[in-house]
């Protein structure tokens, strides 16, 4: 097996090479021959110039109209007046075609004239559109499956730094969230819900036919202590959104089966530009610069109401106080003996949230380069951006360059290469840990005491005491630097008319390294005299396609559209981690791990390579332009099963009606477009990490008798050679339709699907001398529906209003988990169920076990904890309550609900108290033009989730802790002299070390997205400038909601399926106004 894998390596590099040795030699194969120059002389004798203006249905000017010689690449654009001058060949029988965005296109025999004006009529929906689809492009009128294509205009694309962000609130049934406000940071694209417990539940990206890795992809943690969290970042920042074409989404499997066993999550087609056929050099040139603030401020205590509040609790406890609190400011309390002591200098007083979170500045410029001539089309860009963070520690540098290249080398030859370069350098704030408090810097920035004393051996110096927000600052860095290339070649040969021959090859490597450093001033560096750890990405990623492609008209009118071919992916990662603490030198941070005494994690190599070698075809037939029919097939063989289940097997079948071409319809001219879809595909998910069939080993340090340090090995993982991959069935229905003559149009769809074999992990007895294993096992369904409508609701020269309005409702539930049923009490009834419960929140004291239930017959990921029912107002209601863990209630104590009816609160008490799935999802924009302004707003957001506060494990019970809780918390908390039902009692204990209904929250929002006002200056026909536009923009200027927290969009866990829902910790998302100018000449 290992000869296999070398022998594919070898042929692999051998054609990459080959396809760069060719692309090396275009300038010889682009340069012309005597013949060439002999058929140029002839041709001469025969040419004509002809001009013309190219106005609308209004008689009104038409600029940047294509005006080609059909069947040839020669062409020109009209001017700014609509006029344009062409010089065409073969004058009698030579013809014109004239197209235009949003209208129909002409084609016209030029016969000889000289001067020729078309006035070209409007079509606000093209069914001629060419739609990428996986493996080749067919016309929006032949599509069957369900494809939603985002192809935003320049106004929208240069608003955001990643590519995944465009997706937001702009496709029906994809669900975008994040989990920090940091630069750079991740989010997460779920299209028709979650597919998939444990494995990968992000789609497949495809940029420009190459398969690149997932959004998802980052160094591994290398820090030895499991509760330290790592900033998940985006995989995809080193694609500039202002190169990107147009954007398809796959949805439903008709139309994602042919990526086979990775298509299981909906696959995302990005296309990048190219130079405009017939178009000369144009040249475009953009800088803005941008403001980013916190959204808004968690309402915590001040420094006068937290010293109140301090005094209160240790009123509570018996305890002297702390402060006296007079004329607004804040004097510490020292005692000798019993004698108090009141400080004469008042205490520094701060508010955390102002001091961290500050407004940042950052900065985008960039310039892009296209053309086409009759042989050779281009685009190259080059882009640069600096992006600053609320957190001051917080920056992405980031510069791309991109060059598209094709060239026509034969008449039936063409070559296509496309270059894209990345670096990054940037630093980032620390994740949180998972036992929150001092270890997590955002939990501090809001826990940490508002009030800060002096240090008693320097009266001139602040006691900020370890860990405060400050020391996260000043003394931890968490540091990256990346390269990435992506680069791909392909040769496209017309074998026959109609059938053509691709051979494409595409490379993608990556080169990512990471340090963290701990100082003694924040809690894990000060426990360990200082710590670091680095990690090391390098990923090699290669694709080749070859592909045989058959488009043809037949007689009669029919069409056919046909792919045949064989692909091979593969991919080369090595990982390397080490981790090292107790410097005595701590001046040089994490730049010298030499200097660290104690190994933590020796320097390990975590290396994983996987390929698949897949065959595949589809076919596309249309009868009578009424009657499509679609059919896929792809079979997938995988190196990371065993001989025994490499195959898999995936086929789709679609069926399309155009209604509106039957005659009966088309008397009645009510319909521009009405198309009825069903389709039906398997699909795969094989998202787990390789080598899971393999025992593995894991090096051990043993101290011996005489405190030496021994190596050892010992096995780290069972192995399942059984293990396959996840297989999702999918039905989908839908109609797509439109009305006067396309100006208004709507797509509905439904669909249900069905995942199996589901990759989780089990737990396993100690006897097993392991804890888990990967196994296939249970099943799970999503079902829905999908509702977009657009329209144009004003067309004039000077004034048009656009419209787009979309829903979509998705229904996930398990179905079967392979698991004996458990009991469970509800109500005060026993009943016995199936279920199992995700990975744990903490390690420490907060949330320390699951909060989400996997349960048969249920939705996905429930909060599983204690059901609450107010606060025990008197004595006499708490002794009557049932104990908690066997401890009697006091007054002011929550009144948990005791289910099994045994007078105890216990785990058989736990239950449903909420869900983090919502009803629905939901998005709607409008485009209004008038003159030179233009105003694009985007309004998007979900309905019906509830989300987990983690925050407010902590913040919202007044426990007899020193930390800062809220305001709200404090001034409703029950007292004997006002008995509340809102908070309990200050000093009690128990409610953060438990999970229930009282920190679960109405995740439902609705918000306003981005909004943009631009404007184009006048300019005279013939200047320098094509066009100026100068505009501002806001993102995420604001919600509606009821959640308490900084954001709901914000989750904490993107990458662990098991935990859904949970805001955590990470850096609060932000608002932010961007100003820019777009210069094109």
């Amino acid at each position: 097996m290992k000869n296999e894998l070398v022998e594919k390596k070898i042929r692999v590099s051998l054609i990459l090479t080959i396809f760069f040795m060719i692309g090396s030699m275009i300038h010889v194969s682009a340069l012309p021959s005597h013949a060439d120059a002999r058929k140029n002389r002839n041709s001469v004798q025969q040419q004509l110039q002809v001009s013309g203006r190219v106005t609308d249905s209004d008689n009104h000017p038409l600029p940047g109209v294509t005006v080609m010689i059909n069947k040839t690449t020669t062409g020109t654009i009209t001017d700014f007046d609509g006029n344009y001058t062409i010089t065409v060949p073969n004058a009698g029988m030579a013809e014109l075609v004239f197209s235009f965005v949003g209208f129909n296109s002409q084609t016209i025999q030029v016969s000889g004239r000289t001067e020729i004006s078309v006035q070209l009529s409007e079509a606000l929906i093209n069914l001629d559109e060419v739609v990428v689809v996986g493996y080749g492009e067919i016309s929006k009128r032949d599509l069957t499956g369900s494809v939603a294509k985002v192809a935003e205009s320049e106004a929208v694309a240069r608003q955001y730094n990643s590519v995944d962000a465009l997706l937001q609130g702009r496709a029906t049934g994809v669900q975008v969230s994040s989990n920090a406000g940091s630069p750079g940071g991740a989010i997460s694209v779920r299209i028709r819900g979650t597919n998939s417990l444990r494995g990968n539940n992000e789609p497949l990206y495809v940029i420009d036919g190459i398969i690149i890795n997932s959004a998802a992809e980052d160094v591994t943690n290398a820090s030895t202590d499991s509760n330290e969290l790592q900033t998940d970042q985006n995989g995809l920042t080193g694609l500039n959104p202002r190169d990107i074409e147009s954007i398809e989404i796959l949805k439903d499997a008709s139309a994602t089966a042919i990526y086979g066993s990775r298509g299981a999550n909906g696959v995302v087609l990005i296309t990048t530009k190219q130079g405009d056929k017939g178009h000369r050099t144009k040249i475009n040139l953009y800088s803005s610069v941008e403001f980013n603030w916190t959204a808004k401020n968690i309402d915590v205590l001040d420094p006068i109401g937290f010293a109140k509040y301090q005094n209160e609790r240790n009123e509570f406890e018996g305890s002297n106080l702390n402060y006296q609190i007079s004329n607004d400011q804040v004097f510490s309390i020292t005692y000798e003996g019993d004698v108090p002591l009141v400080g004469t200098t008042p205490l520094q007083l701060v508010n955390w949230q102002d001091e961290i979170y500050k407004l940042s500045v950052s900065h985008n410029e960039g310039v892009s380069i296209s053309g086409s001539n009759n042989k050779t089309n281009y685009y190259f860009s080059a882009g640069y951006n600096d992006i600053n963070g609320i957190v001051e520690t917080t920056n992405i540098k980031k510069g791309d360059l991109r060059l598209n290249l094709s060239q026509q080398l034969s008449p039936k030859l063409k070559m296509d290469n496309r270059i894209a370069f990345m670096y990054q350098d940037g630093t980032f704030a620390q994740a949180g840990s998972k036992s929150g408090g001092a270890r997590s810097f955002t939990k501090q920035v809001l826990l940490s005491k508002p009030i800060i004393g002096f240090d008693p051996n320097n009266s001139e110096e602040l006691d900020l005491g370890i860990s405060n927000p400050y020391a996260w600052l000043s003394d931890f860095d968490d540091l990256t630097k990346e390269t990435r290339v992506t680069l791909s070649s392909s040769f496209e040969y017309e074998i026959l008319k109609g059938l053509k021959y691709t051979l494409r090859g595409g490379l993608d490597y990556r080169n990512k390294e990471r340090s963290r450093w701990y100082g003694s001033e924040v809690y894990v560096g000060n426990m360990n005299n200082g710590l670091a750890n680095y990690s090391y990405l390098k990923r090699y990623s290669y694709t080749i396609d070859n592909l045989l492609m058959y488009n043809k008209k037949l007689d009669g009118g029919d069409r056919i559209n046909a792919t045949l071919g064989v692909t091979y992916d593969g991919s080369e990662v090595e990982n390397k981690v080490y981790e090292v603490s107790d410097f005595p030198d701590k001046s040089l941070r994490g730049s010298s791990p030499q200097l660290g005494q104690l190994i933590q994690q020796p320097l390990a190599l975590l290396n994983a390579d996987e390929a698949i070698f897949s065959a595949l075809g589809r076919i596309n037939y249309s009868l009578k332009d009424r009657y499509i029919f679609t059919a896929t097939f792809r079979a997938d063989q995988s190196s990371k099963f065993t001989k025994e289940n490499q195959w898999g097997y995936f086929p789709s079948a679609a069926f399309a009606w155009r209604a509106n071409e039957e005659q009966f319809l088309k008397d009645l001219d009510i319909f521009y477009n009405l198309k009825f879809r069903l389709g039906w595909g398997q699909t795969g998910n094989q998202g787990i990490s390789p080598y899971q069939t393999l025992a593995s080993y894991a090096t051990n340090y043993y101290t011996n008798a005489a405190g030496n340090t021994i190596i050892g090995n010992s096995p780290a993982r069972i192995p399942n050679k059984e293990l396959t991959w996840e297989t999702t069935d999918q039905y989908n229905a839908g109609v797509d339709v439109s009305v006067f003559k396309g100006r208004l149009n709507a797509t509905f769809d439904v669909y249900y699907k069905r995942t199996i074999d589901l990759l989780q992990e089990i737990e396993l007895g100690p006897s097993n001398g392991f804890d888990k294993m990967t196994i296939n096992r249970g099943t799970i369904e999503n079902k829905g529906l999908e509702l977009g409508i657009d329209g144009t609701l004003i067309n004039k020269k000077d004034f048009s209003f656009d419209m787009g309005g979309r829903v979509a409702f998705n229904r996930g539930k398990v179905l079967e988990l392979g698991l004996d049923p458990t009991p469970v009490w509800r109500n005060g009834v026993e009943t016995h169920v199936v279920y199992y419960q995700g990975n744990g929140i903490s390690s420490g004291q907060y949330l320390h076990f699951p909060v989400n239930a996997f349960m048969e017959g249920e939705a996905l990921g429930l909060f599983w904890g204690y059901e609450t029912n107010g606060i025990y107002l008197d004595e006499e209601a708490a002794i009557a309550g049932p104990t908690f863990q066997g401890t009697p209630n006091q007054a002011g104590d929550v009144i948990y609900v005791d289910h099994n009816g045994d007078g105890n609160i216990s785990d058989a008490d736990l239950t449903i108290v909420g869900d983090p799935n919502p009803d629905f999802s939901f998005g709607f924009d409008f485009n209004l033009n008038y003159k030179q302004f233009s105003l694009k707003v985007l309004f998007d957001g979900v309905y019906g989730n509830e989300i987990i506060n983690g925050y407010n494990t902590q913040l919202a019970f007044p426990e007899a802790q020193a930390n800062n809780i809220l305001k709200d918390a404090y001034e409703n908390a029950w007292r004997t002299e006002a008995p509340s039902d809102k908070y309990p009692r200050i000093g009690y204990r128990y409610s953060s070390a438990v999970f229930s209904d009282r920190i679960v929250e109405d995740g439902s929002y609705l918000r306003l997205n981005i909004v943009t006002l631009g404007y184009d200056l006048p300019l005279k026909s013939g200047k320098l400038f094509q066009n100026v536009n100068v505009y501002v923009s806001g993102r995420n200027l604001f919600y509606i909601t009821n959640y308490s927290g900084y954001e709901p969009q914000v989750t904490s866990f993107l990458r662990d399926g098991t935990i859904m829902g949970v805001d955590w910790v990470g850096t609060p998302n932000v608002k932010s106004v961007l100003f820019g100018i777009n210069v094109t000449f």
